[in-house]
């Protein structure tokens, strides 16, 4: 494995290597996660799953929804990813053989994970005053009952915004450059989870209690002024947003 890892970085550019390759990670993850999105969603034997049973988002939505994103990705997202290539090479982020081991790639996820739920959280909530929430966060409202690609259904300044989490833990955490890849498309992966609209059995929240996971996330979208953090369910509890019909577990 480090043998083919090095190859593959070996007389590579850091624009091509932080740039190019975490802008392709971020795309082909998030149409992944949409792909597997929309699998869910016309698999009827998960009906019972659903978390709004009596709303629904038509297949033209979900067109929609996609071209919106892929827009805004060209305007907003794209240049944050490959923008950013000067920012990890400065960092001195690892970027040759060994690769990290698995317990460090963990360890790591889960601090990176930490750190921009805690942004978001802020973020989240600052965007929700009235003079953003009006000009710039009404946009991601859109769909009161989301669906996985929703997770991207943003207005271009809330992508920077909101974004920055990301990053911000890349800043602090400085992974190998493995690691980085890994977790630009778990932290997709992760959003499109919580905007998914079903409370599925094999969700990790049902097995780890400080996880908000969509039943969490869409009384968010439900009710607009609570569950504002995207992974963990600490900082609403800690400050008075939770609503607890959002951590039930059965």
């Amino acid at each position: 494995m480090n043998e083919l890892w090095q190859s593959l970085v070996a007389g590579r550019s850091d624009f091509v290597l932080f740039g190019l390759s975490s802008t392709m990670v971020v795309t082909v993850s998030f149409l992944i996660g949409a792909l597997v999105s929309w699998r869910i969603e016309i698999n009827a034997g998960l009906k019972k799953h659903k978390l709004q049973p009596r709303k629904s988002n038509s297949a033209g939505e979900w067109l929609h929804c996609i071209r919106h994103i892929f827009f805004h990705k060209l305007t907003s997202e794209i240049p944050l990813t490959i923008g950013a290539f000067p920012v990890f090479a400065a960092l001195g982020i690892a970027k040759d053989a060994p690769l990290p081991g698995v317990l460090s790639i963990v360890v790591t996820l889960v601090i990176s994970f930490v750190i921009e739920d805690a942004w978001h959280y802020f973020a989240h909530r600052a965007l929700h005053g009235k003079w953003a929430y009006k000009t710039i966060h009404h946009v991601h409202h859109k769909y009161v009952t989301p669906f996985g690609p929703a997770a991207n259904y943003a207005h271009p300044l809330e992508t920077l915004f909101t974004g920055f989490g990301t990053l911000l833990a890349v800043i602090i955490v400085r992974p190998h450059l493995f690691t980085l890849l890994i977790w630009v498309a778990v932290r997709q992966w992760q959003a499109i989870s919580v905007h998914i609209g079903y409370h599925l059995p094999w969700r990790p929240s049902r097995f780890i209690p400080f996880l908000g996971g969509a039943r969490f996330h869409d009384r968010h979208h439900e009710r607009f002024t609570c569950n504002y953090a995207p992974t963990f369910v600490w900082w609403d509890r800690l400050l008075g947003t939770a609503d607890e019909k959002g951590f039930t577990r059965g």
